[in-house]
């Protein structure tokens, strides 16, 4: 076992803490908006820092770990399209100001706005499907991270995968966003130490130039050039680039801090701001798989090699911190999917079924059912589901399942006079195609025709949703006019949306 007696001593510490730290947070929710968005009272620097802490988890740092054992220097493009991305949303306001001014909570209540209650549902339903199979694996990937690290053995597994959830579980459902993010700052600063630990370890055991002599041997040109990289090429490129900006505007665990926020231009600057440290957080954790492949060579289990190299090379004490700074990462993920997911449930799938409107009690106690049994499903998923691609890959076609969709009826909603509900209901349904068909196909792919091949190429079903949701957006718009005139957005319900300026708090 690699973990010892001080490092439990930091790990309880800290666990204790922090789970003390978010039921506390219980006595400032004083009603439904408090639960959701905290009270939308967020300013710059907490909502940067609680944005950066939901989007890097143990399971950030896993499948790009894995993504860097796999392909070497050549996945940190990935970097450059997330940071490209998020500059985009963080200097023009795309998509997220808008949505802020509406003061919606959801993704799915724009669709009531633009086009009609239906629609609202039909996007609930896929934001909230395509949502719980993204967020399925996090458990499993945390369970192989701390059984690797800590030196626990296989065996603990599942027991580890049981603790972690009921630990987030039981602030997240208790004290709503508030929790959220009062725990993710705190959890921001640990996970900083955390990494900086990590990798100066990393560095002391192998050099870079080793590290680099690795990916030339064991990877050439490919190990350096993403075209060229089998794992990736100019069709993943241009997915990535298209849904570096549409998951990163309309993620909901993402975009629920910039709902959170005390304004739109507050909104906007908490993903500007949180831009500036993407690429470090996505090339940091691949760094560490790079440099698994130099210690452990080609020939190790992708997803088992970067938590190993860590539990070997982080001493006793250091390991402690480390995996206290990786834990909080992964709190911090788990805590705002679970809210988010569980919000889209509630609001989004089972409240326009209801003939009279729940009241906001009501709707807080389904939330808390739907974030319990969505943690449930987690750890069942996590332990049986087997990855028909690389982590990576899975993650962003599941995410494109919703995101592609949800991209063409929100941009056109927000921006094009056209767009009616013809067109937002073929939007939603050709963008979820090619993910789903990817997912079930996937598992018979020996069994399919030679030309239906490409169904189960994870990066051209991924750039299909894309484009299909597109083509049914404009072409069921256009065809419709007449039979379907467009709705008008009603005037922003928020009064700061006069004067953003003005109340800008850092």
């Amino acid at each position: 076992m690699n973990f010892h007696l001080i490092d439990w001593l930091i790990l309880v510490v800290y666990m204790t803490g922090t789970v003390y730290v978010g039921l506390r947070a219980r006595k400032y929710v004083e009603s439904m908006e408090g639960y959701y968005v905290a009270g939308r009272k967020v300013k710059v620097a907490l909502g940067s820092a609680t944005l950066i802490a939901t989007e890097i988890g143990v399971v950030t740092f896993m499948y790009f770990g894995q993504l860097g054992y796999l392909t070497g220097f050549s996945c940190f493009i990935l970097g450059v399209i997330g940071f490209f991305g998020y500059m985009v949303i963080g200097k023009s306001g795309f998509i997220v100001s808008g949505l802020r001014r509406l003061k919606v909570i959801t993704i799915p209540e724009f669709y009531e706005l633009r086009y009609n209650r239906s629609v609202r549902w039909l996007g609930g339903v896929l934001l909230f499907l395509g949502g719980v199979l993204n967020m399925g694996i996090f458990l499993r990937f945390d369970g192989i991270f701390l059984t690797e690290s800590m030196g626990l053995g296989e065996q603990a597994k599942a027991i580890v995968m049981v603790i972690m959830l009921v630990i987030v579980i039981s602030y997240t459902i208790l004290g709503g966003m508030f929790s959220v993010i009062i725990t993710d700052f705190i959890q921001f600063v640990i996970l900083a130490f955390g990494m900086l630990i990590a990798t100066a370890f990393i560095l002391m055991k192998v050099s870079i130039t080793s590290i680099a002599h690795a990916v030339v041997t064991q990877y050439g040109s490919s190990g350096v050039d993403p075209i060229t990289n089998p794992q990736f090429g100019w069709v993943f490129i241009f997915w990535m680039l298209i849904g570096s900006i549409a998951l990163s505007a309309l993620n909901q665990p993402a975009v629920s801090k910039s709902f959170a926020s005390e304004s739109p231009e507050v909104g906007r600057k908490v993903f500007l701001y949180t831009g500036f440290t993407l690429a470090g957080r996505y090339m940091i954790p691949m760094l560490w798989g790079v440099a698994a492949l130099a210690v452990f060579g080609p020939n190790m289990n992708s997803l088992v090699a970067m938590p190993r190299l860590l539990g070997s090379v982080v001493p006793s004490g250091m390991l402690g911190l480390m995996v206290a700074g990786m834990l909080a990462a992964s709190m911090s993920t788990y805590s705002a999917y679970l809210l988010a997911w569980s919000t889209v449930a509630t609001r989004d799938v089972i409240a326009p079924l209801l003939k009279s409107p729940l009241s906001d009690n009501q709707n807080v106690a389904i939330t808390r059912v739907i974030a319990a049994v969505i943690g449930v499903f987690m750890l069942v998923f996590g332990l049986f589901y087997q990855l028909p691609s690389t982590a990576f890959q899975y993650l962003a076609l599941t995410g494109a399942m919703y995101a592609a969709g949800a991209f063409a009826c929100v941009t056109a909603g927000l921006y094009w006079k056209k767009a009616n509900v013809v067109g937002a209901y073929s939007g939603l349904a050709l963008g979820a195609i090619g993910p789903t068909a990817f997912l079930f196909l996937s598992q018979l792919k020996e069994t399919l025709p030679r030309g239906l091949l490409f169904l189960v190429d994870v990066n051209v079903s991924g750039f299909l949703s894309f484009v299909l949701a597109a083509a049914g957006m404009v072409i069921g718009s256009l065809a419709t006019q007449r039979k379907y005139p467009a709705v008008k957005l009603p005037e922003p319900i928020n009064p700061d949306a006069v004067a953003e300026d003005s109340n800008v708090g850092y």
